[in-house]
């Protein structure tokens, strides 16, 4: 027999058949096997998991402290991923050691340099709309000046650049 495409690299077992085996999973540190091709950390801290069947299956959803690539998220999050066949779970007195966080990622990018001009036939369709309604521009429309940006921006992008405005403050003070 010959077999085709690539091979899987779900080895291991579900999110759910970890902490099924768990008296209580609250606190317990888990990590997934794609998360080892970065050389930051990255783990969930789980906070609440709860267990069902569909038919013959162990099914159920998990929410945790997600720390991705160094960078504790501030939030209690629901974990998508438990169903996929790559996790691990941390020995408990492992936990503290692994939990240590050395490094955080950097990203190569900064909020600044983000493109925000729109796509040439939006581009097109907002200047004709702009001159049927008397409105005066001049140059280029981007999307700044029709869509704000929160610093407050709660979603995982906002909260993600929001921190690393926060670290460079508090690396540039120290």
């Amino acid at each position: 027999m010959k077999l085709f495409g690539r091979h899987s690299f779900f080895h291991g077992k579900s999110l759910m058949e970890l902490t099924a085996q768990l008296k209580n999973p609250k606190g317990r540190v888990v990590t997934r096997l794609t998360f080892e091709r970065y050389p930051e950390k990255s783990y969930y801290i789980l906070s609440h998991v709860e267990h069902g069947y569909s038919g013959q299956n162990l099914t159920g959803v998990a929410w945790g402290t997600k720390v991705f690539r160094g960078y504790k998220y501030p939030n209690i999050t629901r974990i998508d991923a438990g169903g996929k066949r790559d996790w691990r779970l941390i020995p408990k007195e492992e936990e503290e050691e692994y939990c240590k966080i050395d490094k955080v990622h950097e990203p190569k990018f900064k909020p600044e340099d983000i493109d925000t001009r729109l796509p040439p036939l939006m581009e097109i369709v907002l200047e004709r709309n702009l001159k049927q309604r008397n409105v005066a521009y001049e140059g280029i429309p981007k999307l700044e000046g029709f869509v704000t940006f929160n610093k407050d921006d709660v979603t995982k992008r906002g909260v993600y650049f929001n921190a690393q405005k926060s670290s460079d403050s508090q690396t540039q003070t120290s």
